[in-house]
């Protein structure tokens, strides 16, 4: 969970407490950063980072470079309000039960509430702005939700993507025994096909292969990829229920053919739909940001850096600003 944590933190973590610092100006003394009417005060960045660093795990891995860690709240801190800005203008909003929801998905993802919740700290969410975090998070996905509305997937993608994805939609369960010769295997297969409950002793007794053999030959549901393919290939075109005999660089396989599970493309177009867009949700996603920025105007103080509109962060300052004055500079 901390690595999900460190993906969706890219515009949200961190502007935890942007709505106590914000406010409309037209001087910008003691500003870390001004976007449009709003003003982000040096007390509310440096709140943002302690209370994102109070946690020992997250003091260890993000507090090593304190100003760099500063900058990275500082954009995110610009890119709340700018998420909040579109929303509003889209009248995009994220209810109670849009946060419960999203609040139970990472929970289950982490392993229970508390996990999610030390997770988080490590990650600089403290628990007491996990659902405001949480709401920042909805807000962007609504976002990016409308942002793809109207984009098409063709079928010849959909197919590809389902193609390029079978090892998980395509898998076949069986058992085999691995004999050196093709008489043995010839006998052990009439014996199988006479007494089937005598497959797993006869694997136990005979199999070379030491990785099934203790389990009565079972190998388990398998992609065709994951096995050789004279092996692959006959058991994937043989119907369950079938005992037959394979011959490959191993030796020969007297093999129980137990399941064939399959996986329909319709079943999962919608889950291969989200794959496909997530790159273009996350290009338009920018790009709308990007353009709220330019838009609203972003001033950043030079002690802290430039504002990047392209990508959404706080450029490092030049060595003479890095501890000027907190005067807003012109967005770059």
């Amino acid at each position: 969970m901390n690595s999900r944590f460190a993906r969706v933190a890219v515009a949200v973590v961190g502007a935890l407490t942007v709505g106590a610092g914000a406010s409309a100006c037209t001087s910008s003394p003691g500003a870390a950063a001004i976007v449009g009417s709003s003003r982000i005060s040096v007390a509310t960045l440096q709140t943002a980072v302690d209370h994102a660093l109070a946690d020992p795990q997250a003091e260890q891995q993000l507090g090593q470079d304190r100003a760099k860690f500063t900058r990275e709240q500082l954009g995110r801190l610009i890119n709340n309000v700018l998420i909040a800005n579109i929303a509003a203008h889209d009248g995009i909003t994220a209810t109670r039960a849009d946060v419960d929801q999203q609040l139970a998905q990472f929970a289950q993802s982490a392993g229970g509430e508390k996990q999610l919740e030390q997770q988080a700290a490590a990650s600089g969410v403290p628990v007491k702005d996990l659902r405001t975090f949480i709401r920042y998070y909805v807000l962007q996905q609504k976002i990016a939700d409308r942002l793809v509305a109207d984009v098409t997937i063709s079928d010849a993608d959909l197919q590809a993507a389902y193609r390029k994805n079978i090892d998980q939609y395509d898998q076949v369960d069986s058992a085999h025994i691995l004999v050196t010769t093709k008489a043995l295997a010839d006998s052990l297969l009439a014996q199988v096909k006479a007494k089937p409950s005598s497959f797993a002793a006869l694997a136990k007794r005979y199999s070379t292969d030491p990785g099934s053999k203790t389990k009565g030959g079972e190998l388990g549901f398998q992609p065709a990829s994951g096995l050789v393919k004279p092996f692959a290939d006959a058991i994937f075109a043989a119907k369950p229920g079938t005992f037959l005999e394979v011959h490959s660089q191993f030796g020969w396989h007297v093999v129980h053919v137990i399941a064939h599970r399959t996986t329909p493309l319709a079943e999962v177009a919608d889950q291969l739909k989200a794959q496909i867009l997530q790159p273009k949700r996350e290009q338009l996603l920018l790009g709308a940001l990007s353009a709220e920025s330019r838009k609203e105007g972003v001033h950043v103080s030079p002690r802290y850096g430039t504002w990047n509109s392209a990508n959404g962060t706080v450029a490092p300052p030049s060595a003479k600003d890095e501890l000027s004055s907190p005067a807003p500079s012109p967005a770059s």
